[in-house]
């Protein structure tokens, strides 16, 4: 019943849009597609103001809502009706997530696609990596919706990234490139920042003050807690203040907060750029990090689980065995001795993120223009 409904989904919606390019004029116009947030990211509005500064005539709209899954319903059906119209008339469609409308319909040869993704990185395997796995979509379901398919190019953090990315999105792993992601160019120009972040975290929390600080960003488990306790114990001391900020849909891990601070003043980014020490496992943010020279620990208990059934394509303890740590004592003992070298740090910016020259926004935009033959 399920693959009769999507299959009666993809030939409607295609139906429905051969009458809509039919009567829909190309204009220059650029679309920008979401499932990620229900308004534009900061990637879309970093390449909007890029593509109109060397493209002013370009119109650019936005067509952005949070999509899971179990709210796939009667308004998100009418948002793709509205997605429809506008790609039927548009030249270029820039998205940062699997959107249906893009991969299931057969568009105006005029009409070209830019894959960004909301993450620079895979550590954790997604897309056509998971399918029929746990944490994944069935593979039958997949070939229906023809899932990530269309896309012209799209942009990495690296090198190393572009066979992990070419795997999930089943696309040549000629059109991934490793540019880059418009956040990292304004990250890369954070440092001025720290000074003032810093001072507002010891405000914030007063018991920090006069230490360094670890921030530990963990990935959700979606049905386990994060065996943490001896990692949370081992940083009651006196050199560093571990900071928490437990992945927001993270239900099972609880954290003692007379040990450590459990952050919800700041975001994410802004917790990476104040820290001293960047506490990782199979998060994007170790990407984020690393950009900023900072040093980056694993703390990573459970591969085997996780592995099983997320799939991981950078098993940390493997490729980066130096800063990479399954008990917890030992991880605390290197977070306090700062053990991660020089040699450390490069190397787990290289692999992450080492297409990040500060350019990633101008590089991709250049990228899509070129794809239009009339530009």
């Amino acid at each position: 019943m399920k693959k009769f409904i999507f299959i009666l989904l993809k030939y409607g919606m295609r139906f429905i849009y051969f009458f809509m390019k039919l009567f829909t004029p190309v204009k220059d116009k650029a679309v920008f597609l979401s499932r990620q947030t229900d308004t534009p990211s900061e990637n879309f509005l970093l390449l909007q103001k890029e593509l109109q500064r060397v493209s002013p005539s370009t119109k650019c709209e936005f067509y952005c809502r949070l999509g899971l899954k179990s709210e796939m319903g009667l308004s998100y059906a009418l948002l793709m009706l509205r997605q429809m119209k506008a790609l039927a008339g548009a030249k270029l469609c820039i998205t940062e997530s699997y959107c249906i409308p893009i991969s299931i319909l057969r568009h105006k040869k005029q009409l070209h696609f830019v894959q960004i993704w909301h993450s620079m990185v895979a550590v954790k395997k997604f897309g056509w990596q998971t399918v029929d796995m746990p944490e994944g979509t069935s593979s039958e379901i997949a070939r229906i919706m023809d899932m990530h398919k269309g896309y012209d190019f799209v942009a990495v953090g690296s090198e190393y990234m572009r066979q992990f990315f070419a795997e999930a999105m089943n696309t040549p792993i000629e059109k991934v490139l490793p540019v880059g992601t418009p956040v990292a160019d304004r990250l890369l120009d954070s440092s001025d920042q720290i000074n003032e972040l810093r001072e507002s975290f010891y405000q914030t929390y007063p018991q920090a003050r006069g230490k360094k600080i670890a921030v530990w960003l963990p990935t959700m488990r979606r049905d386990y807690p994060i065996d943490c306790g001896g990692m949370i114990d081992g940083f009651d001391c006196e050199k560093y203040a571990l900071a928490v900020k437990l992945h927001p849909l993270d239900r099972h891990t609880v954290i003692d907060g007379k040990k450590a601070i459990v952050d919800k003043s700041f975001t994410t980014e802004q917790a990476i750029i104040l820290a001293d020490a960047v506490i990782s496992d199979y998060s994007g943010a170790a990407a984020e990090a690393a950009l900023l020279n900072k040093p980056v620990y694993f703390f990573v208990p459970d591969t085997d689980r996780y592995s099983a059934e997320c799939g991981i394509n950078v098993n940390p303890l493997e490729v980066f065995p130096a800063v990479s740590f399954a008990d917890p004592a030992d991880l605390v003992s290197a977070v306090l001795g700062e053990k991660a070298s020089a040699e450390d740090i490069v190397l787990v910016r290289e692999l992450l993120c080492g297409g990040c020259d500060g350019n990633s926004t101008r590089n991709i935009i250049r990228e899509a223009l070129s794809l239009d033959s009339d530009k």
